[in-house]
C-alpha cells in the first residue's frame, strides 16, 4: 500500500478505561461511586471516600467510558478501527484487563442473544464477515480461528483434542511469537465462530 492508502491507525498501544455502574449488592449497601468520568477530556478522577481530606487523583487515558456507556459505542470507538486495520492486512490485538467482577466478560462478550448487549467479540465477528460479504473483484479472505488459555503460566489449546497437553511459546524470525502445535480451524461465517467459542468455553479451567 502507498502511504496515502494505509489506514490511519497508529501502531502504538492505546489504553481504554470503562467504569462499570454499581451492582445490586453495592446499591443495597448504599455505596457511593468513587470515580468521576470525563469522556470529553479522557480523564478518570478518583476520590478517596474514606479520607475526604485527601485531594482527588486524576488520570488521563486514550479513551474513557462512564457507567452508562453502550456496548456498540464501546465497539465503534475502540475496536472497530482495529478490526478495519486487520481487514487491511495488519496485525491487531484487543484484550481486557482488570480484577474479577469489573466487567471484562461483559465488555468482551456481553449477551449474545440481545443485539444491543453484544460485546466486542460477537460484534467483531459480524464486522469481519459483513466486510467479507461485500468484498469485490478477486479479493479473497481466509479466516482461521484458534482459542487458547494462559493460566498459571501454562498454555492450553481450548480447541485441542488433548486437554491435558501443555503447549510452548516459541519465536521465529519469519513469523514472530507463536504457540507450537496450536490448532486452528477455518470458519466461513459468524455462526461458525460462535460455535467454536462455545466449544472453547466448555474447556476453560478459569472462567473469570
Amino acid at each position: 500500500l502507498s502511504k496515502a492508502e494505509k489506514p490511519e491507525v497508529s501502531d502504538n498501544v492505546k489504553v481504554v478505561v470503562r467504569c462499570r455502574p454499581l451492582n445490586q449488592k453495592e446499591k443495597m449497601m448504599a455505596y457511593k461511586p468513587a470515580v468521576i468520568v470525563d469522556e470529553i477530556r479522557g480523564t478518570i478522577t478518583v476520590n478517596k471516600l474514606e479520607t475526604p481530606h485527601e485531594p482527588p487523583k486524576t488520570f488521563t487515558f486514550d479513551t474513557v467510558f462512564g457507567p452508562d456507556s453502550k456496548q456498540l459505542d464501546v465497539y465503534n470507538l475502540t475496536a472497530r478501527p482495529i478490526i478495519d486495520s486487520v481487514l487491511e492486512g495488519y496485525n491487531g490485538t484487543i484484550f481486557a484487563y482488570g480484577q474479577t467482577g469489573t466487567g471484562k466478560t461483559f465488555t468482551m462478550e456481553g449477551v449474545r442473544a440481545v443485539p444491543e448487549l453484544r460485546g466486542i467479540i460477537p460484534n467483531s465477528f459480524a464486522h469481519i464477515f459483513g466486510h467479507i460479504a461485500k468484498a469485490e473483484g478477486d479479493t479473497r479472505f481466509l479466516v482461521r480461528v484458534s482459542y487458547l488459555e494462559i493460566y498459571n503460566e501454562e498454555v492450553r489449546d481450548l480447541l485441542g483434542k488433548d486437554q491435558l497437553q501443555r503447549l510452548e511459546v516459541k519465536e521465529r524470525p519469519d513469523v514472530g511469537v507463536y504457540i507450537k502445535d496450536l490448532s486452528g480451524y477455518v470458519v466461513n461465517n459468524a455462526d461458525d465462530m460462535d460455535r467454536i467459542m462455545t466449544l472453547g468455553h466448555k474447556n476453560r479451567k478459569h472462567n473469570h
